[in-house]
């Protein structure tokens, strides 16, 4: 019966605009309790892998190169990857320009969670600083999130700094991932 009356909640919400989906929902406590039986149904089928939820009463969040929640499965190792920034081997700025370097950090977090054997998608959140921020940065930033995760990018939050840890750095990303453990 629950499968029969979340899968024609689903249908209805599916074909309505996301505004009066929003109104529908809103408008009785009991469709808002289906939604809310319908995601905890799909997370306990799909506990294996890390699950992006980005819930139809929130805005798309994937649009802007993140999602809203990220829910770790049972039985992984959390891993912490501290913030990344434009460096090379040496720990040296690659350069002054804020496009370079978010490239390069970005390389340096594929490097840090290969060398624990993690994938990009197995990042459950990252935090961003951006020093000097202004909207122009997320053009090269969302580039770079979609390089490496697509359509499915992490639970995210970018905090404009007036600067970081060394001088001239423009650019930082940290990471939380989640990794099965052996034998899962």
């Amino acid at each position: 019966m629950t499968r029969r009356i979340t899968s024609a909640v689903n249908s209805v919400v599916a074909n309505l605009s996301r505004r009066n989906a929003l109104l529908w929902l809103g408008g009785s406590g009991i469709t808002t309790a289906f939604m809310v039986g319908t995601q905890k149904e799909v997370g306990a089928q799909e506990n294996k892998d890390l699950k992006l939820v980005n819930p139809p009463t929130l805005y798309d969040a994937t649009r802007n190169g993140y999602s809203h929640i990220a829910v770790t499965p049972p039985r992984t190792r959390t891993v912490y990857i501290s913030g990344q920034f434009g460096s090379d081997l040496q720990g040296n700025l690659v350069s002054d320009d804020f496009e370079k370097q978010l490239v390069q950090a970005f390389k340096n977090l594929r490097f840090a969670l290969q060398a624990v054997g993690a994938q990009p998608k197995d990042v459950a959140k990252t935090t961003i600083l951006i020093a000097d921020y202004n909207q122009s940065k997320l053009i090269p930033l969302g580039r770079e999130i979609s390089n490496l995760w697509g359509y499915k990018p992490p639970a995210n939050t970018l905090i404009p700094v007036p600067r970081l840890a060394l001088d001239g750095m423009l650019f930082e990303i940290d990471a939380y991932a989640v990794i099965p453990e052996k034998g899962n």
